[in-house]
């Protein structure tokens, strides 16, 4: 104890308060939009196949992304002692939903405390403790570790992969190699795209040749093997159903590479990831980053290029693609934290007196702290407040009886359509809303927007599809691209239509931010305050309204 006690210095109990505080933002309203989860990863890919395992079957069939985070949300929710998982999820996945998140932000705030470890080891105490103030507030790790996805799972591996790396660099000893190959499966298991921070370790066995190439060489098929092994353990089924896995891997390559998605035709790869960067991390912790490799290159060329590669190798990777996530840049961050720790620590060096560094340094971090964590706040705030979706779900429910025919834009779970009644258990295949028009399906999500033409209108009112509800984010698609069939139908359907209501996410009086694929979705942009797109509702001139499930033969009209 008394070891103990001597090893948690101030600095730790200052990391360990940030921390704190990081994952109370996170764990902050995280039970927003429930029981409807209108993220489609969220609630497509993750929670609901770690529940399916409990039927007994651990294969998840699903290989599009890895599926480390998967069981780890099966082993939460073992631990918690939920009752009859499976059913529960079904009637109602609120309590399910709210541990998987929890366990997001819980990973999240590890990747703080890692890069804490290895900046503290790389460079001192003070890079440490600012890399992990760094890392923990940045918007974009908050953001994606309130909601219940895989990709805040590379911060911790990533940070470890890379001080594996430098240290084999160091010393050349193998174990420096394992550590960080194994890291770096572990990366792997949780996004592929991650893979990409094997390069630093590989380039530091290629750095070492000169010392010995049988040595150097035997480093690098060490780390190779200790991915494997660490990828196996995250994601065995990817080996035992390979066929699956490759026939997915390649579709989704297929579809990133070669499809752009509707609504974003028009962006530069490189340009998107650059200015991610300037809300994601923010404008002073993305100059600081760039700033630190500066320093690093004056230190020390090999160790900065070490640091380097992997950011701006996956930077390369993800411009080349046809469609762009900020989150997808995630696994760079812990790297950027740590950089950005080194140019402040080493501005604040330029005061001599060690109490006035101190308080530079402070100021320097509060500085780039403030436009993230300010962010942070006012997110968290409005994620309290209802979903337009369940605004507008609240106003048909109570406007119209149960099977009511009505065209809803594909930015809502299937689950929002079902018949809810308070204390009871209706059947699962009971509806308060009927879809004829719309398939929730992924494709139709991606797509929507370009199946629309104004002859569809009429389809409607051949059906008894008098009610059409809109949302912002799918007929912004159609606005960024100028697809002229949608535009027109949504001419045509303003113009022969009443609009009964309208649900706002947006300030009185404020702008309406054009349609971007990321800051409609996480309420960024201060134009916000509550989540959910702008739903209109509008019922049509000259239509029978009517209920129930379309008659068999009527097709899908909207296809």
């Amino acid at each position: 104890m008394r070891r103990l006690r001597q090893g948690i210095g101030p600095a730790h109990a200052l990391v360990g308060l940030l921390l704190l505080a990081g994952l109370a933002l996170r764990l902050w309203h995280n039970d927003y939009g429930l029981p409807y989860v209108y993220n489609v990863d969220e609630g497509s890919h993750f929670t609901s196949r770690a529940v399916a395992m409990f039927s007994g079957d651990f294969n998840p069939g699903y290989f599009q992304n890895p599926s480390g985070y998967t069981y780890l949300v099966h082993v939460f929710l073992w631990l918690r002692g939920f009752g009859d998982v499976v059913e529960q999820f079904k009637q109602d996945p609120t309590e399910i939903y709210q541990a998987a998140r929890s366990l997001a932000a819980v990973i999240c705030i590890a990747g703080g405390a890692a890069v804490f470890a290895v900046a503290k080891r790389v460079w001192g105490v003070r890079e440490g403790v600012v890399a992990a103030a760094i890392l923990t507030f940045a918007f974009l790790p908050v953001t994606y570790s309130r909601i219940a996805v895989t990709d805040v799972g590379t911060l911790l591996p990533v940070a470890l992969a890379v001080y594996g790396a430098l240290r084999a660099h160091e010393t050349g000893e193998r174990r420096w190699f394992c550590l960080a190959g194994a890291a770096a499966g572990l990366a792997i298991g949780f996004k592929y795209t991650a893979g990409l921070v094997l390069l630093p370790v590989l380039l530091a066995a290629a750095l070492r040749l000169r010392g010995g190439a049988a040595a150097a060489l035997a480093g690098a098929a060490l780390a190779i093997g200790c991915a494997v092994v660490a990828f196996f353990v995250t994601t065995p089924w990817f080996f035992f159903d390979l066929d699956t896995a490759r026939r997915q891997i390649e579709a989704q390559a297929t579809t990133a590479g070669d499809f752009p998605k509707l609504g974003q035709r028009q962006d530069s790869g490189l340009v998107y990831y650059l200015e991610s960067l300037t809300w994601g991390l923010g404008w002073a912790g993305a100059l600081a980053a760039l700033a630190g490799l500066a320093i690093e290159a004056r230190r020390d060329l090999r160790r900065a290029a070490l640091l380097a590669v992997f950011p701006l190798a996956l930077v390369a990777y993800l411009s080349l693609q046809s469609r762009y996530f900020g989150r997808w840049l995630l696994p760079a961050y812990p790297v950027l934290a740590m950089l950005g720790a080194v140019a402040l620590v080493r501005a604040s060096e330029l005061v001599t007196r060690p109490r006035a560094a101190m308080a530079v340094l402070a100021t320097l971090t509060a500085a780039v702290l403030a436009q993230p964590l300010a962010a942070d706040v006012r997110t968290g705030r409005l994620l309290g407040r209802s979903d337009t979706r369940q605004l507008a779900r609240e106003y048909l429910v109570e406007r119209f009886p149960p099977r009511l025919r009505v065209v809803v834009e594909p930015a809502v779970p299937a689950r929002w359509y079902r018949l809810n009644r308070p204390g009871r258990k209706a059947p699962l295949s009971r509806k308060q809303f009927v879809r004829g028009f719309v398939k929730d399906i992924q494709e139709s999500r991606i797509d929507y927007a370009a199946t629309l033409r104004p002859g569809t209108i009429e389809r409607y009112r051949e059906l008894g599809f008098c009610v059409v509800a809109t949302m912002s984010v799918i007929r912004g698609r159609a606005e960024n691209d100028r697809v002229e069939g949608a535009l027109a139908y949504y001419e045509r359907l303003e113009r022969e239509s009443e609009l009964l209501t309208a649900f706002s996410p947006y300030e009185q009086g404020g702008g309406t931010p054009r349609f971007h694929f990321d800051l409609s979705y996480n309420h960024y942009p201060t134009a916000f305050e509550r989540p959910g797109p702008l739903v209109r509702i509008y019922r049509l001139d000259d239509c029978r309204q009517r209920y129930g499930p379309l008659p068999r033969g009527a097709g899908t009209p909207a296809s």
